[in-house]
């Protein structure tokens, strides 16, 4: 039960760090990488949830998520989010959203960390010029 408790409470700080640290490096330009989960129905994409990480390096119009299995895919940047697919997750630390690239086509669902969503949304939103994602 102890080690349980030391888990998570270290978990919790490194996630917390870590998700300061990617904030910082996206604010002063530099790549950073975001664990998530994506799952869509377009072309080349699994149907069911993969674990990987979504490489984000401001400025660039795509943002490329890795994964062991399916290699790298890229994501056009400018798309808008929607609402996440219902009873698919239940946790209050993953959260869902999903985000459909611009000139529409199927949605690509990515699951990561709550407090990952902010850089998330900054990062694939429509891009504004000069601008990268704020600090969380």
């Amino acid at each position: 039960m102890i080690g349980e408790l030391a888990a998570l409470f270290a978990d919790g700080f490194l996630r917390r760090w870590h998700v300061a640290r990617t904030g910082r490096r996206l604010a002063a330009g530099k790549p950073v990488r975001v664990p998530c989960s994506a799952r869509s129905d377009r072309p080349g994409w699994q149907r069911a949830y993969v674990n990987g990480t979504l490489g984000i390096t401001p400025g660039l119009p795509t943002v490329t998520f890795g994964s062991r299995g399916l290699g790298r895919l890229d994501l056009p940047t400018g798309g808008t989010f929607q609402q996440p697919e219902p009873d698919t997750w239940h946790s209050q630390d993953w959260a869902a959203t999903a985000y459909r690239p611009p000139g529409g086509g199927h949605p690509v669902y990515l699951q990561a960390d709550s407090r990952y969503l902010p850089l998330l949304h900054a990062a694939l939103g429509a891009p504004r010029d000069g601008e990268v994602p704020e600090k969380v």
